[in-house]
């Protein structure tokens, strides 16, 4: 019996050749196999995706639209991980808005895509260069989306709920991560524009309510943290968890405050960003305070972005938050729960 000849697997593959079994040369924007067979590639029909519509859904400033769909993915030729992140966030966007009878078949090629995107850049991020950082903002930037956008809509939190929290806050925390790193190469090359996001923006519609939650905030804030300041009969331990706290809901206030006044619209998002790492070791311990002002977090999401990406973010961390019902300030989690509920009737009446 003659021996079968043997090739180097592919790994990254498209999932049309995948199915018929046969090598992809993984060439973009689609392969040999699917272009010699006349095949619609996944690679070609979710890079299509990317072009018209999932670039624009990420770009609603004129002055991105250009970098998120063209310069992006002519960067990710030359950069794998990129593009399996580009085609990772194309077929979760697919997953929200294509037909229901294929949304878990998108969401789990989104999954694959968005793993391989993750083993190829890994290794780089260690060493970002002149070169590969325009690349490693992209990906950093769609891997955030990813992140908050692959949790669902469901808004029903899993026995992981405050890890996948703060998983995908990292992940937030390394968009910054790379910009702290490269921001002069940054600012010379393609992605520039990238870095004025939020100054470009304009303010989202909101909601009647967003004014009576940052006044809430700022009540919480002056009632409950700031009398636990460190003071001569508390703990050096305690002390720090408190000005942790205190940190944390003074950054929030200020990122919403910005909002208000159109000085940075897309600032709520960094929040994540301005924490100090204490506060998600806190979050992971279910300190109760901790979990508040992220209840505070998750409404401010639900009632200020309408992105498709963050769909269901602020149902599910009031979920989580919901679950610790009897804890100290359960009072405060219920507000937040009525508010969204309120916000929900005023959208339903507004349409």
């Amino acid at each position: 019996m003659p021996l079968r000849r043997s090739h180097k697997k592919s790994h990254h593959g498209c999932l049309q050749c995948k199915q018929r079994r046969i090598k992809c040369d993984e060439a973009r924007p689609y392969c040999g196999p699917c272009h010699r067979k006349q095949l619609a590639c996944a690679f070609q029909s979710l890079l299509h995706q990317w072009h018209v519509a999932t670039a624009l859904s990420l770009a609603h400033e004129e002055q991105l639209a250009d970098v998120v769909r063209v310069a992006v993915p002519r960067e990710a030729l030359a950069y794998p991980f990129l593009m399996h992140s580009v085609l990772a966030v194309s077929a979760l966007h697919l997953s929200y808005t294509g037909p229901s009878e294929r949304c878990q078949s998108y969401k789990e090629a989104a999954i694959r895509h968005n793993n391989l995107s993750l083993t190829l850049c890994t290794p780089l991020l260690s060493n970002v260069t002149p070169e590969n950082c325009h690349a490693l903002f992209a990906f950093s930037c769609l891997t955030a989306v990813f992140a908050f956008g692959v949790q669902g809509r469901e808004g029903l939190p899993s026995a992981q709920g405050l890890v996948d929290v703060v998983e995908v806050f990292k992940m937030v925390r390394g968009v910054a991560s790379v910009v702290q790193q490269a921001r002069a190469w940054i600012e010379q090359g393609g992605m520039s524009q990238l870095l004025k996001i939020g100054k470009l923006r304009k303010r989202a519609a909101g909601t009647i309510y967003d004014r009576e939650l940052c006044s809430h905030l700022e009540t919480f804030i002056e009632e409950q943290l700031r009398p636990r300041e460190p003071c001569m009969h508390q703990t050096i331990n305690n002390n720090n968890v408190n000005a942790v706290l205190l940190q944390s809901a003074n950054r929030l206030l200020h990122v919403l405050n910005m909002y208000m006044t159109m000085e940075d619209p897309n600032a709520i998002l960094a929040w994540p960003v301005l924490l100090d790492a204490q506060y998600l070791d806190l979050l992971l311990q279910v300190e109760p305070t901790a979990l508040i002002i992220l209840a505070y977090y998750g409404t401010a999401l639900h009632l200020l972005f309408d992105n498709w990406w963050l769909d269901g973010w602020g149902q599910f961390i009031m979920n989580l938050a919901s679950m610790r019902r009897g804890s100290v300030g359960d009072w405060r989690i219920s507000w937040l729960v009525d508010i969204i509920q309120r916000d929900k009737e005023f959208r339903l009446r507004s349409v």
